[in-house]
């Protein structure tokens, strides 16, 4: 009856969490847009972590912070990115997040509407 609840109490505190990987304003931006990659982790019992962010086809962890920031995005910001994260103070670790796709097109021209009617 002990190993029963050893597997029930591993089961409710070993479950890794999972990250949710937002990007705003859109997935699909425009070149010179400023675009916010957002990775966050509800893990209970953790109040802190050090996140870890990858794009794919790069071998380098490219930030360590919840946030990353592209001030004025280019095509070569552009692929899939996942995002994971170690807790601060602890050894406990979230799974990879799902891969989220940026796209990145060229400069969108502005349209002019002309609202004014002629009487």
């Amino acid at each position: 009856i002990l190993t029963n609840h050893l597997l029930i109490i591993c089961l409710c505190f070993c479950k890794k969490p999972k990250p949710t990987l937002t990007i705003k304003p859109a997935q699909h931006v425009f070149r010179r847009e400023k675009v916010t990659l957002r990775c966050d982790i509800y893990g209970e019992g953790v109040t802190s972590w050090r996140y870890i962010w990858y794009k794919e086809g790069s071998t380098s962890v490219f930030r360590e912070l919840q946030e990353h920031t592209f001030w004025s995005v280019t095509e070569s910001d552009a692929g899939k990115y996942s995002c994971e994260g170690s807790e601060t103070e602890g050894s406990r670790w979230s799974q990879m997040s799902d891969k989220v796709t940026l796209t990145v097109s060229g400069e969108c021209d502005h349209l002019f509407i002309n609202t004014q009617t002629q009487v």
